[in-house]
């Protein structure tokens, strides 16, 4: 059974140099800020764009503005299910039995749980969640 909710995305832009990570995630813990999800991909420019899910949307928001991150948001869908075989195929005739389109999809499995956050117009995210949450 999968679990689908709404989320907020944040996207950053820090230094691309060995260690930023490193202090970034230190931050987060002393902030005792948790995500979800956390990707991160390396810039021409030596910066680094980085995406997140925190756990808490409010509590983040606080910490992007203590930490001057200049933080923009998206919201996209978080799934969440067990590794069955074959959730990724009925989510994806769910989605195309809504006639809704996908702009945007990752997707990680990790002891038995495989997870999923799906781009797609703001407008149609509420009519993906009910197509989601009844199947």
């Amino acid at each position: 059974m999968q679990n689908a909710s709404q989320c907020t995305v944040y996207n950053f832009v820090l230094s691309d140099k060995p260690g930023t990570l490193l202090h970034f995630a230190n931050r987060l813990r002393t902030a005792d800020v948790e995500l979800l999800s956390l990707s991160t991909r390396s810039n021409e420019d030596g910066t680094a764009t980085m995406r997140c899910i925190p756990e808490r949307d409010s509590q983040f928001r606080d910490f992007a503005t203590s930490a001057e991150l200049n933080a923009t948001e998206e919201v996209a869908v978080h799934v969440t299910g067990n590794e069955t075989g074959g959730e990724f195929i009925r989510m994806l005739e769910n989605i195309a039995t809504a006639n809704l389109n996908l702009k945007e999809i990752e997707a990680v499995s990790i002891s038995g749980k495989t997870g999923w956050i799906l781009w797609l117009d703001k407008e149609q995210v509420n009519t993906l969640l009910a197509q989601l949450n009844v199947s």
